[in-house]
């Protein structure tokens, strides 16, 4: 069960962005990740403690970052047994001063092509695209 805050947050997150998402959180005290799915006007969360630590590090100005993929009904390409693989749109915000910093596609593409370790350049996954992400209205959140 989300706190209303976290519901608060996962709809301004969301409001915007149909289709079936997957989101990782770094640096909210440690990486966590959880697949989010609209059902039936409510929402479908495989790990409701990552909405609730982003929560929590959000409304306390903490630093952290926020990664989303969608899973589109766009076919990147099939694996040798058969399976579809969807093309995942990447996006993702900086959390920083009680607030989401959107990122834009060029900061996404180097996050994720580029060894952390090494510095050294990455090739893209197959079947993800990057884009900016989108600004998020978060009025309604820190009312609460």
């Amino acid at each position: 069960m989300l706190t209303s805050r976290a519901r608060i947050l996962l709809s301004a997150l969301l409001r915007d962005l149909p289709g079936r998402h997957h989101i990782l959180t770094l640096h909210t005290g440690h990486t966590m990740s959880t697949t989010i799915a609209l059902r039936h006007g409510g929402w479908d969360l495989g790990h409701p403690p990552v909405v609730e630590r982003l929560t929590t590090t959000l409304a306390g100005g903490r630093t952290a970052a926020l990664i989303m993929r969608t899973f589109t009904d766009r076919i990147s390409h099939t694996l040798p047994n058969g399976v579809d693989i969807p093309v995942k749109i990447v996006r993702g915000w900086r959390v920083a001063a009680h607030t989401l910093v959107p990122l834009d596609e060029a900061e996404m593409f180097d996050a994720h092509c580029t060894d952390a370790a090494s510095g050294e350049p990455l090739p893209p996954e197959l079947g993800v695209e990057f884009t900016a992400a989108p600004p998020i209205d978060l009025a309604d959140f820190h009312t609460r």
